[in-house]
């Protein structure tokens, strides 16, 4: 076992507002040996070049001991979120920017797609400049705890590092002029401590850094950069894997797999991939190439995934490749005359989110003839919820899917006002880590759909799809709908009905098993009870099978009706406001709570409430009493 030759650490640069640029290339090494072979298939005649080539080149490699750094931006625009999980890890130090010249309080400037014929403002977004510093630095910790390595240090004493790994930098730009002409250091300490009441603070390194910008690239350098630099330094020097003892072997075929991609191979078949292993660095032993390679995924040198067989065959090299290969299907081109016979295609993709098989393999042509590259690609982007297969009513078209990026947002008050006319109270899901995980919500609505296919449950009638919010009418009575309305940190479920014809409503009442007195209609409770249930198994169903969503924790529940009545605080001691709809205010209930009393539940978080006593029973629409014993049939047994 040798020392390698070389060590690396990453950084990741995050910006705190929507927009920027998109992410850029990447770099690293490390691990362990064993010995046995593999019989190698035949070799292919563009990896025996490829190989011939390697050997002439691998001589020339010195092993001299440097420290190199590699920096990647994510600032991209909204539309680049999806592509983040692919490039997360927790081998990494991240650098969080903000921008000291906007008022954190401030809605952000709004995003802007490009359409067909125009640029299209998504002018409905509500996220103010602190609300995408929470959505960055939740990122961090929950896509990249997906690692497995993710360790945290309480005991161990660091100069630099947090106690949570991955460490995160907060650098405040243009303190030069900061927002109301004020104190920039005052401004940066505000927005350091916001972010110091989240789960996430134990992975903040130290305080602030506060940068003029007019000293940039000047003579004279701004003390906070050189500062920064300093501590960046130290706090590499002090992680875990520039200690790790690796093979040399490994690293020469780190430097061998560079060398492949400057001479323009932006992928390699499995195969390929394990016979330069073989002929050009002496890895002959299946399980150590096969380690060696999760290794280097991990570092994000490469791409590869072993857990579907689609996607084993995939090796690649080049993730700024990949990025452009996905960016011309989550992104509209201008219109160009040439593409007029796709023009309805492109509008269908801008306008509803649908992508048809005809027009992937239309940007995708050069790929085509290579069948497992394009499957594999495919495969990749479903993984991490670039796309999702949708279902589709006519064969001949082909498939289709529905690719997030392309939804904007719906007017909120709308929203509101429609969830306000709801009969009864909300269902939420409440996640662990303060924030809706990037992907999570049209994977939901995908989820739903398929539901609707498999289970005849919901209308034939198309769902209103939108970036944060999608409405199902119910088969049989496309008066009632289920509303998923998609926040920060929750996802609110509302189960919403017109008037009932009391003719159904006796019906529905003598198929259920529920009291003559209910206070809600059977219909709407048959629906909310089917909708709960069939959530959870979709959640643990997405949880096994995307490994971004692994580590997801989440509890159903609802919100707490005396100290939050219509979902607000009265009065928010945090924000010094009344009726603050902070979500991280606010007193949510939990389904374990409901169902461990039997009829009350005593809240005194209200200093000034009438009645603290909150009576469980008018949450039974979506939690059934033991007591009770509700018969909750599916829903599409009660329409036959």
């Amino acid at each position: 076992m040798s020392r390698g030759a070389r060590e690396y650490f990453q950084i990741s640069l995050f910006l705190g507002s929507d927009d920027g640029n998109r992410v850029s290339d990447s770099d690293s090494s490390q691990r362990e040996e064993r010995v046995t072979t593999f019989a190698p298939p035949e070799i292919p005649d563009e990896i025996e070049a490829l190989i011939k080539k390697l050997l002439q080149e691998v001589d020339k490699l010195t092993e001299e001991e440097v420290v190199y750094s590699v920096l990647w931006d994510f600032g991209g625009q909204s539309v680049y979120y999806v592509t983040h999980p692919l490039f997360l890890t927790g081998r990494a130090m991240f650098l969080l920017v903000y921008d000291l010249s906007r008022d954190p309080h401030e809605i952000a400037k709004p995003g802007v797609k490009q359409g067909m014929f125009k640029k299209i403002e998504d002018s409905f977004g509500t996220k103010t400049n602190l609300d995408y510093l929470d959505f960055w630095m939740t990122s961090i910790a929950s896509l990249a705890s997906q690692d497995e390595y993710h360790p945290v240090y309480a005991s161990t004493k660091f100069n630099v590092l947090p106690e949570k790994l991955p460490p995160v930098f907060l650098v405040c730009t243009h303190a030069d002029e900061p927002y109301g002409g004020g104190d920039p250091c005052a401004l940066a300490r505000e927005v350091y401590g916001s972010l110091q009441t989240k789960p996430y603070k134990s992975q903040l390194c130290e305080d602030a850094f506060v940068v003029d910008n007019t000293k940039s690239g000047g003579e004279s350098e701004c003390s906070e950069i050189a500062r920064l630099r300093q501590k960046v330094l130290t706090a590499a020097k002090e992680l875990p894997q520039m200690h790790e003892v690796i093979p040399i072997k490994w690293l020469k075929y780190e430097k061998v797999l560079q060398i492949a991609k400057k001479e323009g191979h932006k992928w390699l078949s499995l195969e390929g991939a394990k016979q330069i292993a073989s002929e050009v660095c002496k890895i002959d032993d299946n399980q150590e190439f096969l380690t060696l390679l999760n290794f280097l995924h991990d570092q994000r040198i490469l791409i590869h995934f072993d857990d579907a067989p689609v996607l084993n065959n995939l090796v690649v090299l080049d993730p700024q490749w990949l990025i452009d290969v996905f960016k011309k299907v989550i992104t509209i081109p201008p219109y160009d005359h040439k593409e007029r016979e796709f023009k309805e295609l492109w509008l269908k993709l801008e306008t509803t989110g649908i992508l048809m098989e005809p027009l992937l393999e239309h940007v995708w042509g050069p790929l085509l003839h290579q069948q497992e590259t394009f499957q594999g690609l495919v495969a990749i982007m479903d993984k991490f919820s670039l796309l999702c297969p949708w279902p589709s009513s006519d064969a001949s078209c082909g498939k289709q899917y529905l690719v997030p990026s392309m939804l904007m947002s719906h007017p909120p008050q709308d929203i509101i006002n429609l969830v306000a006319s709801a009969e009864f109270p909300s269902l939420f899901l409440k996640f662990e880590t303060g924030q809706v995980l990037v992907g999570l919500f049209p994977r939901l609505v995908v989820q739903f759909v398929q539901w609707a296919v498999h289970d005849e449950f919901w209308s034939s009638m198309n769902p209103h799809l939108y970036h944060n919010f999608a409405r199902f009418y119910v088969a049989g009575d496309e008066e009632c709908s289920v509303l998923l309305l998609c926040h920060p940190s929750s996802i609110e479920v509302v189960v919403h009905r017109g008037n009932l014809g009391s003719e159904l409503a006796d019906s529905l009442l003598s198929k259920l098993n529920i009291f003559a007195c209910a206070r809600y209609d059977a219909f709407k409770v048959a629906c909310a009870r089917a909708v709960q249930r069939q959530l959870g198994l979709m959640l643990e169903s997405m949880r096994k099978e995307f490994c971004w969503l692994r580590n997801m924790t989440y509890e159903m529940g609802v919100i707490c009706p005396v100290c939050c009545p219509g979902g607000a605080v009265k009065y928010c001691r945090t924000h010094h406001k009344q009726g603050c709809k902070g979500e991280e205010c606010l007193h949510f209930l939990t389904e374990s709570e409901l169902h461990n009393t039997k009829q009350f539940i005593i809240c005194t978080r209200s200093a000034t409430a009438l009645r603290n006593k909150v009576d469980v029973k008018q949450f039974e629409p979506w939690f059934a009493t033991l007591c009770e014993q509700v018969n909750t049939l599916q829903l599409p047994c009660l329409l036959k």
